[in-house]
């Protein structure tokens, strides 16, 4: 069974029976570009999901043909007429409150690429923890030939995933990379028919739900802070989470089950 949060219009929040809540970006007639009330919306609906002790893995989409062609800039961009210059340089504004909002999400989020990912489209696909892509999906950095810089947060999880040297190429030409291509370089995890996304996707999320819900938490700190750490302060954070799986009943069942050769059967607690 699915319930859908009737307060939202520019974005679908649903909540399965499964232990998987689905965000849709919504508003298919602008390829899901980043506009109207889907940003605030967006961090309402991580804000549900956050508090629901019944979700346990996030999965991200978007609406008809694209997953999210990026900020809307039929205004002339969001932010683009915000008080004077250095006013502007100082206020980080919806792009950092978007991304914020997905990175202290304290579950796995997990993204069914199903059509084009631009700019910041770009951004909100790569902030995701495993990107399943349509066959049909396609990808590109776009700013360069909008006369713009990287921004949400783009700069720092593609050179994380490809490496400098590609990042560089992508951020310099603009060029679309298609599905299998992305696959190739890191950016997608898997590619899978366009008919087929949606079940495939949340398949591996129920799979991923289906685990101990703290140790997937930690699991998620503990990778989000691998890359900004010393071996010994990421050693240190280790040590720290696994003290608290150890104490949790969800690690006394996995090692019964694993001495009792069954499935095991997590509660989360």
């Amino acid at each position: 069974m699915t319930i859908a949060s009737p307060a939202f219009t520019d974005i679908i929040y649903e909540k399965r029976d499964d232990g998987v809540a689905v965000i849709t970006l919504n508003r298919p007639q602008q390829m899901n570009a980043l506009g109207g009330q889907m940003v605030p919306e967006f961090i309402a609906a991580c804000g549900l999901a956050q508090e629901d002790d019944d979700v346990r893995a996030v999965m991200v989409t978007g609406a008809g043909r694209g997953f999210c062609a990026g900020a809307d800039l039929s205004g002339g961009g969001p932010g683009a007429s915000e008080g004077n210059r250095a006013t502007r340089l100082d206020r980080m504004g919806f792009p950092a409150q978007f991304q914020l909002a997905l990175a202290r999400l304290d579950k796995p989020v997990i993204g069914a690429i199903n059509g084009v990912a631009a700019g910041a489209g770009l951004g909100v696909a790569l902030a995701l923890d495993v990107r399943i892509a349509a066959d049909t999906a396609r990808f590109t950095t776009v700013f360069i030939k909008r006369g713009l810089a990287p921004d949400f947060a783009t700069s720092y999880y593609l050179p994380r995933l490809i490496g400098l040297a590609r990042s560089y190429e992508l951020f310099y030409t603009g060029r679309f990379v298609d599905a299998q291509e992305a696959l190739s370089l890191g950016l997608v995890n898997k590619v899978v028919p366009a008919a087929s996304l949606m079940d495939e996707t949340l398949a591996f999320a129920r799979e991923i739900a289906a685990g101990p819900p703290m140790a997937l938490t930690f699991t998620r700190r503990a990778l989000q802070r691998s890359l900004e750490s010393t071996l010994e302060e990421a050693l240190r954070f280790e040590w720290t989470q696994q003290l608290e799986c150890l104490r949790s009943e969800d690690a006394r069942e996995g090692i019964r089950a694993w001495q009792e050769k069954r499935a095991p059967r997590f509660i989360g607690r």
